[in-house]
């Protein structure tokens, strides 16, 4: 199923223009559509994955599902509103990705970090020596490194099991009418 195909069909301008109407039947991608997932709110009715490198939600619904065109389920329980940036990046496009964002201070410090992975100020100001100091135990993490981290944080997937898609499918097309 085609997560548009059951979407509301409305009459547009096309052209914009007031003087030259141009109407066509278009599909309203506007709608907004709310699913009331109280069945599946608990941790068993989901099974745990891993994105790998390259994996992308159609790949995802064909292997869990059987069809690619139920993308949209595994992007729905991902939570990804933006499938660009909701979705963990390929590595090679996560580089890109980076280095646009930051160009020449890709590898500089984004932030520095204690053995325990807290955050914390590179320098503290020491009374008795009256000057700053360098913080015991402090990383630097680069841009480049902060960056990875996110995206690998979005590898983390809750995948709604097969027995109850049948029933998401259902209440999504009620919710259309």
């Amino acid at each position: 199923m085609a997560y548009f195909k059951y979407f509301n069909k409305i009459s547009y301008d096309v052209r914009g223009s007031q003087d030259r109407l141009e109407i066509d039947t278009v599909t309203n991608i506007l709608q907004r559509v709310r699913l009331r997932l109280d069945g599946i709110k608990y941790r068993s009715f989901f099974a745990q994955h891993i994105i790998h490198d390259g994996e992308t939600p159609e790949y995802l619904a064909h292997q869990f599902y059987g069809d690619s065109e139920l993308h949209w389920i595994i992007l729905y329980a991902h939570q990804a509103t933006n499938p660009y940036y909701d979705w963990p990046l390929k590595y090679h496009d996560l580089k890109k990705f980076v280095e646009k964002k930051y160009g020449e201070k890709t590898y500089d410090p984004h932030h520095y970090e204690d053995d325990e992975g807290y955050v914390v100020d590179e320098e503290y100001f020491d009374r008795d020596s009256m000057s700053w100091v360098p913080t015991p135990g402090t990383t630097a993490v680069t841009n480049f490194e902060y960056e990875e981290k996110l995206n690998d944080n979005k590898r983390q997937l809750m995948i709604i099991r097969q027995e109850f898609i049948g029933g998401i499918v259902k209440e999504f097309k009620m919710l259309l009418k």
